[in-house]
């Protein structure tokens, strides 16, 4: 009887992750999908600007001076507090002088100039982070996002249980098999970033949605702004420092950088706050990131150094440890989601990581329809709304993020509603590859069309940026904007990968059985 009772436990509970898996599925591949990209998008906001085409600077060898000065000399411009983020930051080479009541005035370090910036007439980069979080439904998508989310924890924990409580055989010969075993692989090995990535995204989709009536309800209706109960906590602020309305020399900002880079050679710095500038009473605080403690700075926590401006001697000096062990939990918690400060190399780790996961949602969804479709095997050829819908948001996002790549250099910067029109377009292509997934009756043949159709649109996608923004490889490389060169690599080899991939996937569901029979033979032999 107990026997019983346990096979059938773990037939319900296998039932239920299907279940659930199926209906998670889609939104959780969009979410990741387009977080590869959330990922890389410090490089890709860079490549997207005309304005941002040079090279970043040196933080210790650029005049200051003769950017700020006719800043903070407008009367209109706020005189304390003013924010400097230095080049480099984010990976944007440009100078930021700004304050939180003023509009950012953005200046080229190395000729000085002021830059007449795209503004909102560019946003390929901010909207394809927002498509990983369903920024476009506002609070509804944030909503919608987090519960997925949430779902996906509870799906990951309760697969490793399956995986460990039923006994799943590797060495099989059929489609069926090879799609459960690399669903459970993928997601075994991704387990661990993975589960902390998802979480910490249900906790900032689903608190940013729920952060205001919480607020509401915990202080009995005298607050709704959740920041202004946790804001002195994360961030502190200083004691307020009297101005005295005397103006003396300040030290050159580049010999302040070198002071606290003496004080602490790990922190890169990465903003400076300027308090009375210009005054006796003048300093200047260096915030930055150091890569020597990641996980414990970056986010919320990030290291600090307060120097005199007119002598340049040390004020305070707050180090990554120095902050309470609640906010190094929480830095730890967010560190894998928004990489705040990390280096290329982690970001493409990351975001291999990732895209595994898109293969291990890929080989599940795949394994549902395996079960489904061997029902008519041989009988009639398998045609269900859900394949459709999946060949659609799984493979038919392809071309379409590949098209928004190309109308960022074929859509001209002057164009009135242009951030319109480039989102209306990828919209309107994407639910065109729904049109076109439902049409073709072979969803082989379709799946093979839209990755040709992406590669081929990826390869074309750093070609019109050559053209249309006057830079060519050679002189990206040769003039320090290697950042800016590595967007058109990666879309390039991206695309190139695609047309292989089309080339060898097979064309119909008889070919798809030998083609998949043949790859497991040989990963088992091997």
């Amino acid at each position: 009887m107990s026997i019983s009772k346990s096979k059938l436990l773990k037939q319900r509970l296998y039932r239920l992750h299907v279940s659930s898996g199926i209906t998670f599925s889609l939104l959780m591949y969009i979410a990741v999908f387009f977080g590869i990209f959330a990922i890389l998008l410090p490089y890709i906001q860079v490549w997207e600007k005309p304005s941002r085409h040079f090279k970043v600077a040196d933080i210790t060898k650029i005049d200051y001076s003769e950017m700020i000065d006719p800043v903070i000399s407008n009367p209109d411009f706020p005189n304390n507090n003013i924010i400097i983020k230095l080049p480099g930051y984010k990976n944007d080479p440009a100078l930021h002088i700004t304050h939180k009541f003023t509009e950012p005035k953005l200046f080229n370090p190395e000729s000085r100039e002021a830059i007449n910036q795209e503004g909102l007439k560019s946003q390929l980069a901010s909207f394809l982070n927002g498509m990983h979080y369903g920024e476009p439904l506002k609070t509804v998508g944030y909503t919608i996002f987090g519960f997925m989310a949430v779902g996906v924890m509870f799906l990951i924990i309760g697969g490793l249980f399956l995986v460990y409580i039923l006994k799943f055989q590797n060495n099989g010969k059929n489609q069926q098999s090879t799609f459960s075993k690399w669903h459970r692989k993928i997601f075994t090995w991704v387990f661990p970033p993975f589960i902390i990535i998802t979480l910490t995204g249900a906790l900032m989709c689903i608190g940013y949605a729920g952060a205001g009536p919480m607020t509401y309800l915990t202080t009995k209706g005298e607050k709704s702004d959740i920041l202004s109960l946790i804001g002195p906590v994360l961030t502190p602020t200083q004691a307020i420092v009297k101005r005295l309305n005397e103006e003396v020399p300040m030290l050159p900002i580049g010999k302040l950088i070198k002071k606290a880079q003496e004080i602490n050679p790990q922190i890169e710095f990465q903003q400076l706050k300027l308090i009375n500038w210009k005054d006796k009473t003048a300093r200047v605080e260096l915030i930055g990131y150091n890569p020597y403690k990641p996980f414990l700075n970056g986010v919320i926590n990030k290291p600090k150094i307060i120097l005199n401006a007119v002598d340049g001697k040390l004020i305070k000096h707050i180090k990554v440890m120095d902050r309470p062990w609640s906010i190094l939990v929480t830095d730890s918690l967010y560190f894998l989601h928004l990489l705040f400060g990390v280096d290329i190399f982690t970001r493409l780790f990351i975001s291999f990581l990732m895209l595994l996961s898109c293969f291990g949602i890929g080989f599940g969804v795949m394994l549902w329809l395996e079960k489904k479709a061997k029902k008519f095997d041989k009988k009639i050829n398998f045609y269900h709304w859900l394949g459709k819908l999946s060949l659609s948001v799984m493979i038919g996002v392809i071309p379409s993020t590949a098209l928004l790549f190309n109308l960022q250099w074929i859509l001209s910067f002057d164009l009135e509603n242009r951030v319109f029109i480039q989102k209306a377009i990828f919209f309107n292509f994407w639910l065109a590859t729904l049109t076109w997934a439902f049409y073709r009756t072979n969803s082989y043949q379709a799946a093979k069309e839209f990755i040709y159709l992406g590669g081929t649109l990826f390869i074309t996608a750093p070609i019109l940026h050559f053209i249309n923004s006057g830079f060519s490889p050679i002189t990206l490389a040769t003039s320090g904007m290697v950042n800016i060169l590595s967007v058109d690599i990666g879309l390039f080899l991206t695309g190139t990968i695609l047309l292989v991939v089309a080339k060898k996937l097979p064309k119909d569901r008889l070919d798809a059985k030998s083609f998949w029979n043949k790859n497991q033979k040989r990963y088992n032999n091997g």
